[in-house]
């Protein structure tokens, strides 16, 4: 005789749990539905208006992904699509940050692009905007010939401005954790203190006639006398800006006020800046002085007639106001919406190419001519 074979009683769940688990699919299928659906329709949506910021965010990752061999494919690029629209998604991950850095006592943010250092400054993380960790770290270096190949590049580009009786020069302004490096938290090491940019303004210094500045020298002087950037935002203060705008005088062989004698008028001091709105925790780090340059301290034998056209990104969107105090005009155009022609409509008697610390890269690719 076969044994008998008893059989598995299966445990038939209640009407309460059956309903649970009906909504759960449910939701499952109308959120991957609506996506799909988001999805597809933007195929057919006319494309919306880009900032030229945005547009040259794109250019500058796409250049990344070219150059690493890892362009997406169609599948892939559907796919990623398909998670950047999901429903929620952006909430979701602002409510995980405000959580975890509760949760962690105010010493942790869970961001992708923002880092809490010490005391309360936050500094920019992001790897698709520049990568201004691998700066601070020292890992991203030049190679001698690749150097020497963005020089030959910049002194061509100066040989053609300078054809139309203008005076050219290239202005670097270091990321903050370059100039605050003591306040990066702990888990962020340095292989090297001294970073490509440091490198290569060097080497343009030593090996060409260009006219250059790296204006970490400065404000690493300034530094122990003023707090120079915002502690929660990634660009400098009006006092940072100020001694900025001094290395530019000093450049193009124009006498420079002095920073002791200048004075600073506090408008505000609860400044959120856009690292607090990057991880929308504008309240909680409304901790900053907004300060703005009194015109009246200023020394008029430090001003010149001459007019200067900034060619950069959004260092320099700042600085053209300091700037436009000490010359006779002081024009700003963004990297991305410059066109050559500009130069002989707007009859610059300097052209002067401001580039933060993590757009470095942009002196080899990005060509003004």
């Amino acid at each position: 005789m076969n044994p008998t074979k008893k059989k598995k009683l299966r445990k038939r769940s209640t009407p309460g749990e059956r309903i649970v688990s009906l909504c759960f699919c449910v939701s499952i299928v109308s959120l991957g539905a609506f996506t799909l659906v988001r999805q597809g329709l933007s195929i057919f949506s006319p494309a919306a208006e880009k900032s030229a910021v945005v547009a040259g965010h794109e250019i500058e990752q796409a250049k990344q992904e070219e150059e690493k061999g890892e362009g997406a494919n169609g599948m892939q690029k559907f796919l990623n699509g398909f998670s950047e629209n999901i429903p929620g998604k952006e909430e979701g991950a602002k409510f995980t940050t405000k959580l975890t850095n509760a949760f962690s006592g105010n010493t942790f943010i869970e961001s992708t692009r923002v880092l809490l250092g010490k005391d309360g400054w936050l500094f920019y993380k992001a790897t698709d905007d520049g990568d201004p960790v691998s700066d601070f770290q020292g890992v991203n270096r030049y190679a001698e010939s690749d150097m020497a190949a963005i020089a030959a590049k910049l002194c061509a580009e100066r040989d053609v401005i300078e054809a139309k009786g203008v005076q050219f020069g290239i202005l670097s302004i270091p990321n903050k954790a370059n100039v605050y490096p003591e306040l990066m938290p702990a888990t962020i090491t340095r292989d090297n203190d001294v970073s490509r940019t440091d490198e290569l303004f060097d080497y343009l210094a030593k090996n060409t006639d260009l006219r250059v500045v790296n204006a970490k020298n400065s404000l690493m002087d300034e530094r122990q006398n003023h707090q120079l950037y915002y502690s929660t935002d990634t660009h400098f203060n009006a006092i940072g800006e100020f001694v900025t705008a001094m290395d530019v005088l000093n450049l193009f062989g124009q006498p420079a006020d002095s920073l002791k004698n200048v004075k600073f008028n506090e408008l505000y001091n609860n400044y959120a800046g856009d690292l607090a709105l990057l991880c929308d925790m504008q309240s909680e780090f409304a901790q900053d002085t907004f300060y703005e340059l009194d015109p009246s301290s200023e020394n008029p034998e430090a001003k010149s007639t001459k007019n200067v056209l900034i060619i950069g990104d959004s260092f320099g969107e700042r600085l053209v106001n300091t700037l436009d105090e000490y010359y006779g005009d002081a024009t700003y155009v963004n990297i991305w919406s410059f066109t050559p022609d500009m130069i002989d409509e707007l009859h610059p008697d300097i052209v002067l190419w401001e580039c933060a610390e993590r757009y470095t890269d942009r002196l080899n690719w990005v060509s003004l001519i």
